[in-house]
């Protein structure tokens, strides 16, 4: 790492540390004591954005099992309800936004067809092709739900400290690391080449 990564352990991120902070502050410590020929800055702070996603996905656990629902299953009742009425998409629609296999969004829609959250209806302009639609209940379920993500995810901006502009920047770099897909490394003079 560069010295900027030093620069940014002696700023303080939040008021008292939490063990996961501590953590990843160790990780970065001890790769910049063992390898401070490489840059690791980005890399670290990567390893703290996949513990804030573990633990967002925890949250939403909680939030799909107080409505009865796996996580998958919350999602295809999200990704119904923000489709706008009639909410209702075709199941490529669904697994293509939710980025899982179609023969995981069979068994979702299976098991919410099961519990009545869904209905699988005729697409009017294909007879020979399905529709995944809210059924009332699934509505009320994904509005449940929803709010309740909203109202957990307030509390733990506002237990963060983050403000507005903060998370607006936040937005625009993640932005920008979701529109890097692939990556090949530069081969430099004097190192070893892969094995073919």
């Amino acid at each position: 790492m560069k010295k900027s990564s030093v620069s940014r352990r002696a700023e303080p991120a939040i008021k008292q540390p939490t063990p996961d902070s501590t953590l990843y502050d160790d990780i970065e410590a001890a790769w910049l004591a063992q390898r401070p020929d490489l840059d690791l800055a980005a890399a670290c702070t990567l390893l703290r954005l996949e513990r804030v996603n573990q633990l967002h996905e925890l949250r939403l656990q909680q939030i799909a099992k107080a409505v009865g629902l796996q996580t998958g299953e919350l999602y295809v009742l999200l990704a119904l309800r923000r489709s706008g009425k009639p909410y209702e998409l075709r199941p490529t629609d669904l697994f293509r936004a939710l980025l899982v296999t179609s023969g995981a969004m069979t068994k979702r829609v299976a098991r919410l067809q099961e519990g009545g959250f869904v209905l699988r209806v005729s697409a009017s302009d294909d007879g020979r092709s399905e529709l995944v639609r809210l059924t009332a209940k699934g509505l009320a379920t994904a509005d449940r739900g929803i709010a309740e993500v909203a109202r957990v995810v307030e509390g733990v901006t506002e237990a963060s400290g983050l403000t507005k502009a903060e998370l607006a920047m936040l937005d625009r770099c993640l932005r920008k690391l979701l529109a890097v897909r692939t990556v090949k490394a530069p081969k430099k003079p004097g190192r070893l080449a892969a094995a073919d």
